[in-house]
């Protein structure tokens, strides 16, 4: 009697007598994503590459801007997206729309780094509409790698097993997960995340405790410990459960999305179980309306977005952090500000639908960014299936120069994770008597740009401009915010050690392409740029507004320059201090609507073809900002450049 096979994308997926995965054979063609366009194509073509190219031959540092373009790609969640899988890839031109879902294929081999960046799912399914269900790289980001594993998709990093595959031989599912925590292998055998829940609900998966023994823990393993389910209220890297979640939240990209797939593997409406612990920000999509040459279909997904996402928070009453005036919508802040201003506490757990929500680690909390499939099971059962991480910690001792910020920090960091993979799925634990000398708002940058590097966050240890931020914003009592706060203990293991004297490092700027092309100050100064952007979450803060203040007061800029507020506190406390004003006399366009804006390309001030930018947001990844070049730089250095019109250092004006 034949096995059972469930079709995912162009793979066979047997199933044993209970449902569950037993083998996986690849029904499809394996695509190798050749650096060689000509090599690529002949497999459009249909003719297969003999020898098979080696991985050094494939494209690294794939992200998932490039897996499906934000902007107008992600304006969709359906079967559409099947035929924009990679069309963005090297700027685009380089796979065209319907090549890889037309051609056959079920399992794609990329070299390192595939996925890196947007926590966005609508990447994972549109590979998986495509047909493609295996993704063999030899590293996968973290949050892409689970968002494959929650669709029943097959995440690969081991050569030998992706060339077994790719021969179509049948391979064991046991083989598959080895690598995987016992939780993942057990939503794998299952089908993806739904189906786990599903069986969890009818008592055919159960939770079993945590049984490690008491040791000294990090500051991420003792907020798990009281959030997850232990013996002896320990937990240690590789242990996996569910975790019990303080608040989430979605943002008008992610919140329908999410919802139809409740839907659709459910077959009823979305139930949230705790509305008063959820919240959804209609933040990235604000200006992208407005954007020159928007198409008909483009503004009809937009406002299906929104429109359902606002609907959504109406019926099931969760937070909907904007309001409507005159007709029209408007938002109170990006996300990740407005959960540092107003939401997250230390010792929290807090969890998003967007690869930034690591930011919100500045206030000591465990915060990451999680799929669209994990805030569907956070909605409905208030928890969500995590694995306790390995720590890095990084020790920051001195002071920096006056003319470099956090943001250059994290380029260095970037550069040094791209070289070396050190942070991959780690999270980034800071402490020592630097991060002390970083205000709140520039600690939020060093969180911020943990998922730069590959981490799955990062998380500060408790400093005074921590406890001073939180006493004047939220007029909370000392006492109560350090019996909040939570420290390492003394002897916690962590995988690694690295020191960073703030004294050596110097002001960096991000070649084009990525983030970890971080370079000197001095070897690309007199590069000209014919536009320059600040704002997004990285740097939209009232810190930055007046460091580009203090650059910009008494001066005019050359190029067009587009700063945008993190949020409406940020925005009108600018304005108290003067410093709207200023910025307003040195010829800049403040957007004074706060939003993610051109950061993804969907608000003015990106770059278009053949135009290039400074901006001192967190992502140049090719097609992020739009269609030209960007690069990476502080505050300080993005104003003086924009008054020169070409990169330089304040001290060049």
């Amino acid at each position: 009697m034949s096995r059972p096979i469930r079709k995912v994308g162009l793979v066979d997926v047997f199933l044993d007598s209970s449902g569950c995965v037993e083998a996986v054979q690849l029904t499809g063609r394996p695509l190798y994503l050749t650096k060689d366009p000509e090599r690529l194509q002949r497999q459009f073509r249909g003719e297969p590459l003999v020898p098979a190219p080696r991985v050094s031959e494939l494209y690294s540092h794939v992200s998932t801007d490039a897996i499906i373009k934000a902007n107008p790609d992600c304006y969709y969640y359906d079967d559409r997206l099947g035929a924009l899988a990679l069309r963005s890839l090297g700027g685009g031109g380089y796979i065209a729309p319907g090549q890889i879902r037309d051609g056959g294929f079920g399992m794609l081999l990329a070299g390192e780094g595939w996925g890196e960046g947007s926590s966005r799912e609508v990447a994972a399914l549109a590979l998986l509409y495509a047909g493609i269900a295996i993704v063999f790289a030899p590293s996968i980001a973290p949050i892409h790698r689970q968002n494959l594993i929650n669709n029943g998709m097959f995440p690969v990093a081991d050569l030998e097993l992706a060339e077994k595959l790719a021969a179509r031989q049948t391979v064991g599912i046991e083989e598959m997960i080895a690598p995987f925590d016992e939780l993942n292998r057990r939503v794998v055998r299952r089908g993806g995340l739904f189906r786990y829940m599903e069986a969890r609900a009818r008592g055919e998966e159960v939770d079993a405790p945590i049984d490690t023994a008491p040791r000294p823990m990090t500051i991420t393993e003792k907020i798990l410990s009281r959030r997850m389910k232990t013996n002896h209220g320990a937990v240690q890297p590789g242990d996996a459960g569910f975790i019990r979640v303080d608040a989430a939240f979605s943002h008008d990209y992610t919140t329908a999305p999410a919802a139809a797939m409740i839907e659709a593997a459910l077959g009823r409406a979305p139930r949230v179980k705790r509305p008063s612990a959820m919240h959804t920000f209609p933040d990235h999509l604000t200006l992208a309306a407005g954007l020159p040459g928007v198409t008909e279909e483009a503004l009809a997904g937009i406002a299906d977005l929104r429109r359902k996402q606002k609907e959504f928070a109406e019926r099931t009453g969760i937070r909907y952090h904007g309001y409507s005036t005159g007709g029209d919508e408007h938002s109170s802040g990006i996300c990740h500000t407005v959960i540092r201003e107003e939401i997250a506490l230390p010792g929290q757990v807090l969890l998003g639908t967007d690869s930034h929500t690591c930011s919100a680690g500045a206030l000591n909390c465990l915060a990451y960014g999680i799929g669209n499939t994990e805030i569907a099971c956070i909605w409905e059962h208030d928890e969500v299936a995590g694995r306790v991480p390995q720590t890095v910690r990084i020790e920051l001792s001195g002071a920096l120069a006056p003319s470099c910020t956090a943001k250059d920090v994290m380029l260095h960091l970037a550069h040094l994770a791209k070289q070396t993979g050190v942070f991959t799925g780690r999270v980034m634990e800071f402490q020592g008597q630097g991060l002390a000398t970083f205000s709140l708002e520039e600690q939020a940058v060093l969180a911020n740009m943990a998922t730069e590097c590959n981490a799955l966050t990062a998380v500060m240890t408790p400093t005074a401009p921590l406890l001073l931020y939180l006493q004047n914003r939220r007029k909370m009592a000392r006492e109560q915010l350090e019996s909040m706060m939570v420290t390492a203990d003394p002897g916690a293991a962590v995988e690694e050690e690295l020191h960073v004297d703030l004294a050596t490092i110097e002001t960096l700027v991000a070649l084009p392409g990525h983030p970890g092309n971080g370079t000197p100050l001095k070897d690309v100064r007199g590069v000209r740029i014919d536009i320059a952007y600040a704002g997004s979450c990285t740097a939209g803060d009232i810190t930055s507004i007046a460091m580009y203040a203090d650059v910009l007061r008494g001066r005019r800029v050359r190029v067009p320059t587009f700063i945008q507020y993190g949020s409406e506190q940020v925005r009108e406390e600018a304005k108290r201090r003067g410093l709207h004003d200023t910025l307003v006399a040195a010829g800049v366009r403040m957007i004074e609507e706060p939003g993610c804006g051109a950061c993804i390309n969907a608000g003015p001030g990106g770059p278009q073809k053949g135009q290039v930018a400074i901006s001192a947001t967190n992502r140049n990844m090719p097609g992020r900002m739009g269609d030209g070049d960007a690069y990476l730089a502080n505050p300080y250095v993005v104003a003086a450049s924009a008054v020169k019109g070409s990169i330089c250092g304040p001290e060049d004006l």
